[in-house]
């Protein structure tokens, strides 16, 4: 209940009768609350509200409603406190555990999870709510990783849906992400099936967002206490109703509107009846309430399939892809300068390995292991993966040979050591980069549910698993795992084979489209490059992309977009050794140094003016000429430039106090200037290249599903293409294959 506000403005509105009031006071308001100053204030100011309607010559009556209590912990044997301490609490949770609650009503807490395992605020366990999240929320979820639905509102609004029984009404103030977010699906078909009546509305106010899409969020409906997106919820269950299915009400409060804005029309509106026109919603297979996906989308190729990572089928372009690397200790692993990168990683593995001495004399590790993490967290970040190795005394070793170049942000560089022990997650990325010298190429998009614009970068090695948001990497080439231990880098490449990363089947059913055995398997690849990069394919689909791995359509332009993509891989892997852009440099008079103008420092570099067309380095140092088109090409949220911006500044970690200063990445002072010139290149050129594509097809060129198993010979092919609905081209692919040796061809 926090302070107590909620029960207050009841009291204060007018909707309780003055028969009733007394009745309600007493008996039937309850409110809860574990912090113990809100617990007091909301008493307080509780009791006051009541003693206010009842007339100022009352006298003073202490609310019993209220517990000092975690309602997601109280069960029928759990009522908070042992009674010894607080037995008139015990009472009160024991009255109100016996009460037909019917509505709730509230802010619910939103998710504060921990950072590290050395905090001091640990999570709090909710075995039984955590049951019914599993058996219900996760179990309708279509995503993979589901750990966002243990979000403290959703727990919330799971608590509320079962303790109202069989007729109630739920009403809360939450974050607003769960309306339209990728794993939400199971929130919102468990939300339809267990209630009548469902009203959301949307408030707006997302910060996590970037742009044009930012502005049109509009204000903070909490103003700097949230960036999240804020929506109020009604969810009505009533016995018996005579309807059919939910009826879902959604109503947008619009774009552009300042904060104190979107509190005016609540405030005019009082009540859901002033609210406006509500849209009444109709789910989609999907369970998606607005910005419903296209279902000519889920007629496209996948990019990617669990089922086909996992082995199972073949029914995707890709084989195998995976997340980017998850460091989990950024300022210790990550540094501009090799030698610094290193020292970082020498005193953090003696720092673990110290720890790992002080675990292994207690004669009792799982009782002891927070104070030892704690203790060891001066030069060392941990987490939960970290802490479990050290109970598992798993040793550590530094080798300084694990110091890798890898790509950490877009068109941003660093280095970084690399040990698969000391990682939070590596994923797979193992088998696209096993080495520095593995050879390679990935095509990286962004996860599912990403706030940003859908964006897609190009690789060649390793990047971070926030190079784009919770990226997803397609390879063109997988690596065979090694013998080796698990979790140690592999010297040397022969211990692993590299084979092509796109399933037969997809390569297959693109020579069978075009009718064309001259395809290749790199043709392919950079056609996907060149499509996903295709202005009317990301307006189009821009919803569909948010929400799951891209599809990919079968155009009539292949040959177009090949060569498109092939240019735009040629200029985004080459961005540290392209042309350079002419910008003009200008510098001071000042009497300094030299290598002083080239100097970056803690201050970021910054637009002169709003059209962009200079950038002030430093205080000595400004490039101008900087042309529109370098502004018009975005990835993940900002431009190259922007990027470039964002991450060369000096920086210092609160926590570790190491420094990353990315002076220390140029060979030469001035190797500054000439990189921000071939950044603003590659911009320019990308900008040319994307705005030359062609128009995607809007409905598939070609059904790519496959008619026949590709392992099989060629006449099953044959016999197949008869019942194929594509007959007389797949009769023509055949032909073409028919003086083709089947073996050779199909290994």
């Amino acid at each position: 209940t926090g302070t107590g506000i909620f029960l207050v403005r009841l009291l204060q509105s007018g909707l309780i009768q003055e028969a009733d009031l007394e009745r309600k006071y007493r008996e039937e308001l309850h409110a809860n609350e574990i912090v113990l100053l809100a617990y007091y204030i909301a008493a307080i100011h509780i009791e006051e509200a009541y003693r206010g309607q009842r007339g100022p010559d009352s006298g003073y009556e202490p609310f019993k409603g209220i517990v000092l209590t975690d309602t997601f912990n109280l069960r029928q044997d759990r009522t908070g406190f042992p009674r010894e301490w607080l037995p008139d609490n015990s009472e009160r949770v024991e009255r109100q555990q016996a009460s037909p609650i019917q509505v709730i009503v509230g802010n619910p807490p939103w998710s504060a999870w921990q950072k590290s395992s050395a905090d001091e605020n640990p999570n709090v366990d909710y075995p039984e709510l955590e049951r019914r999240i599993s058996e219900t929320y996760a179990n309708r979820s279509s995503a993979t990783n589901k750990n966002s639905l243990y979000d403290t509102y959703k727990m919330a609004i799971r608590w509320a849906s079962d303790r109202i029984g069989d007729e109630g009404v739920v009403a809360f103030v939450t974050n607003g992400s769960w309306i339209d977010g990728h794993v939400d699906s199971g929130v919102r078909a468990c939300l339809a099936d267990e209630f009548n009546s469902v009203y959301v509305l949307n408030l707006r106010g997302n910060q996590r967002t970037q742009g044009e899409r930012s502005r049109r969020e509009g204000g903070k409906v909490f103003g700097q206490g949230s960036r999240a997106p804020v929506a109020i919820t009604l969810l009505v269950r009533k016995r018996n109703a005579d309807q059919d299915g939910c009826q879902i009400y959604y109503h947008d409060i619009g774009d552009y509107l300042k904060r104190d804005e979107k509190l005016k029309i609540l405030e005019n509106a009082r009540s859901m009846t002033g609210i406006g026109q509500w849209v009444k919603i109709a789910p989609d297979q999907h369970h998606d309430w607005v910005a419903q996906r296209s279902e000519e989308f889920c007629n496209f190729y996948a990019l990617g399939s669990k089922d086909t990572k996992s082995g199972s089928v073949e029914d995707a372009i890709f084989d195998l892809f995976s997340n980017g690397y998850k460091s989990g200790r950024d300022a210790y692993t990550y540094n501009y300068s090799y030698q610094q990168c290193a020292e970082n990683a020498s005193r953090m593995v003696n720092n673990y390995q110290s720890a790992l001495s002080v675990i292994r004399q207690s004669t009792n590790a799982f009782q002891d292991v927070d104070q030892i993490v704690k203790h060891h967290s001066s030069s060392l970040r941990w987490d939960s993966e970290l802490r479990d190795s050290l109970l598992r005394s798993k040793d550590v070793t530094f080798d300084e040979k694990r110091v890798r170049r890898v790509s950490y942000r877009p068109f941003v560089s660093t280095n970084c050591y690399m040990d698969y022990a000391l990682a939070s997650r590596k994923y797979r990325i193992d088998e696209l980069f096993p080495e520095p010298s593995s050879e390679n190429l990935a095509i990286c998009v962004p996860g599912m549910g990403s706030n940003r614009p859908f964006s897609v970068l190009m690789v060649d090695r390793v990047p971070d698993l926030h190079f784009l948001e919770f990226g997803q990497c397609f390879p063109r080439y997988r690596y065979s795992k090694s013998d080796s231990r698990q979790g140690e880098l592999v010297d040397g490449g022969s211990s692993r084979e590299r084979r092509d990363n796109l399933t037969s089947t997809a390569y297959w059913n693109f020579q069978r489209c075009y009718v064309d055995l001259s395809i290749t398997m790199d043709d392919i690849f950079y056609y996907i490059y060149g499509i996903l990069h295709a202005p009317s394919y990301r307006e189009r689909f821009a919803v569909d992309l948010t929400k799951e791995i891209p599809r990919i359509p079968m155009d009539p332009e292949f040959r177009a977009f090949s060569e498109a993509g092939r240019a735009l891989a040629d200029i985004h892997l080459g961005y540290e050794t392209c042309d350079e852009f002419p910008l003009d440099s200008v510098a001071s008079q000042s009497l300094i140094p030299q290598e002083e103008y080239y100097r970056l420092s803690n201050r970021a570099m910054r637009f002169v003016d709003k059209s962009k067309t200079e950038l002030r380095i430093n205080d000595y140092l400004s490039l101008r000429g900087i042309p529109s088109s370098a502004h018009q090409y975005q990835v993940n949220g900002r431009t190259p430039l922007e990027w470039f911006i964002d991450r060369y500044k000096v920086a210092r970690d609160k926590h570790s106090g190491i420094v990353n200063d990315p002076n220390d990445w140029f060979e030469r002072p001035e190797d500054l200037v000439t990189a921000i010139r071939r950044i603003v290149w590659v911009s320019v050129e990308t900008t040319k290249i994307v705005d030359s594509l062609p128009e995607v097809s809007t409905s598939n060129y070609y059904d790519y599903r496959p008619v026949f198993d590709i392992e099989g010979e060629a006449r099953r092919g044959a016999i197949a293409v008869a019942n194929s609905p594509h007959a007389k081209e797949d009769q023509a692919f055949v032909d073409a294959i028919t003086d083709t040796d089947w073996g050779e061809w199909n290994g």
